[in-house]
């Protein structure tokens, strides 16, 4: 609650403005560093793998990019296809190209392909460009909006 000393005080828009573009680029830059660990991790206590590119799907209908299907089999010597749902226009693979996987000895429908940070790479690029623009400026936004909300 608005203290009596601070009632006629102006709202600070552009500090809320400043510690929100801080926040998001926070929370993004964490998605992306969440992402690595555990693709990182997964690969860590997965079994290595090789398979071939059989085909490249649409990731939304009628519309680019393209992402891989890659057929791969277990050490056990069971026939896996794994359906990549990150594309990339162009595409990253071409059919019959080999690739590097990885998938989970006691679930080898949970598969990742070797090196494949793309989602790092967008969250945490996206997350650096918000934080880039507020860290600035926070500690004196944050100051202000202190000040405005409890009037010391």
């Amino acid at each position: 609650m608005l203290s009596d000393t601070n009632a006629n005080m102006k709202f600070p828009g552009g500090e809320f403005f400043i510690l929100l573009f801080f926040l998001i680029g926070l929370t993004l830059s964490c998605i992306g560093f969440g992402i690595y660990y555990s693709r990182t991790k997964f690969a860590s206590t997965a079994i290595p793998t090789k398979g071939i590119v059989i085909s490249l799907n649409r990731v939304v209908r009628n519309k680019y990019p393209l992402a891989p299907s890659v057929r791969y089999y277990t050490r056990e010597g069971q026939e896996h296809i794994f359906h990549s749902s990150e594309g990339k226009n162009p595409p990253e693979y071409q059919i019959g190209q080999e690739v590097d996987l990885f998938y989970d000895p006691q679930n080898p429908g949970d598969v990742q392909i070797k090196g494949d940070f793309f989602l790092v790479y967008i969250f945490a690029s996206i997350g650096a460009v918000f934080l880039l623009l507020s860290v600035w400026e926070v500690a004196s936004s944050v100051k202000t909006i202190w000040y405005w909300a409890t009037g010391s």
